[in-house]
C-alpha cells in the first residue's frame, strides 16, 4: 500500500498523524470527499535531530520510525476509507522539506493539505511553513491548504 501515484486527481496531507493534527486529517478527508478524489496520506520520518548522534543507532531509529509512520497512515487511511474515500499512504525518510518536494515533484497531486503548529515549536515555525507552502505552490504548481 505504500504506493506513489502519478494522478493529478489526488490530494496528499502530509502529516505524522499526532493528537494535534486531527483538524488538519478531517479537512483532507473532506475536501477530497467534496471534490471526489482519492486521498494519499504522507509521512517523512525526518531524523535530522539526529546527525549528531551515533550512525549505528540512526539506522535504527530511521527503521523504527519508518514503521511507526507506516501503523499511523494505515489508521488514517481506514478512517478515510469508513468515510468512502479511496485513500493510501506514502512514507519517505529524509529532511522534511526536501521529501515533500520530492514527493509533490514525483506524484504532481492537485493539492496539498499541511496543517500548521498551534505555537511556534522550533521545529514548525509558523511562518517559515507559510514560506514553505508558498515555494511549493511555485516549484510544483500544486495547491497548498495551510490549516
Amino acid at each position: 500500500m505504500n504506493q506513489t501515484n502519478q494522478n493529478p486527481d489526488t490530494i496528499v496531507c502530509a502529516t505524522r498523524g499526532g493528537e494535534g493534527s486531527g483538524p488538519t486529517i478531517q479537512h483532507a478527508i473532506g475536501l477530497a470527499r467534496e471534490r471526489g478524489l482519492r486521498l494519499t496520506f504522507l509521512y517523512i520520518a525526518d531524523l535530522e535531530f539526529m546527525k549528531h548522534t551515533m550512525t549505528g543507532r540512526t539506522s535504527l531509529a530511521a527503521g523504527e520510525l519508518h514503521k511507526m509512520g507506516e501503523f499511523i497512515m494505515l489508521t488514517l487511511v481506514e478512517q478515510a476509507q469508513e468515510k468512502g474515500i479511496e485513500a493510501d499512504f506514502a512514507v519517505r525518510e529524509g529532511r522534511f522539506r526536501d521529501e515533500l518536494l520530492r514527493y509533490l515533484e514525483e506524484t504532481r497531486p492537485s493539492t496539498l493539505v499541511l496543517g500548521s503548529p498551534q505555537k511556534d515549536t522550533g521545529f514548525f515555525d509558523p511562518r517559515k511553513l507559510s514560506r514553505l507552502a508558498q515555494e511549493i505552490e511555485e516549484q510544483t504548481g500544486v495547491a497548498v491548504e495551510l490549516m
